[in-house]
């Protein structure tokens, strides 16, 4: 994993990306979305559609998604990013952005 994202002393949740991730935001543009979606889920680590809880290696899980808008100027689509938040220990709690998806605009809205 990489990109480590902690804003200070204040913040209690850490936000990491793993290299998949990371490298699939570089490929559709979204790097910066990212980082900021990054930023937003140190505050609310609950942010976005709960998809379900999981037990991972003992530790309680919850998976989220999270869409964000896509920028037609910068030839970005919109995505689904998949989050994971370990709310216990091993502590400081984290978020771990584990894939970003792109969204197909439905047809009707293509232009012609």
């Amino acid at each position: 994993m990489s990109h480590p994202h902690h804003d200070g002393p204040e913040s209690e949740t850490v936000a990491v990306v793993t290299d998949r991730a990371a490298q699939r935001a570089k490929e559709l543009g979204a790097g910066e979305a990212l980082e900021a979606l990054c930023a937003e889920l140190e505050r609310q680590p609950r942010l976005g559609r709960p998809i379900r809880t999981i037990t991972e290696g003992g530790q309680q899980v919850e998976l989220y998604s999270t869409r964000i808008e896509g920028d037609p100027a910068a030839g970005r689509p919109a995505v689904n990013v998949v989050h994971a938040y370990a709310p216990a220990p091993p502590w400081p709690p984290t978020v771990r952005i584990a894939a970003i998806v792109p969204e197909n605009p439905p047809a009707e809205m293509n232009p012609l």
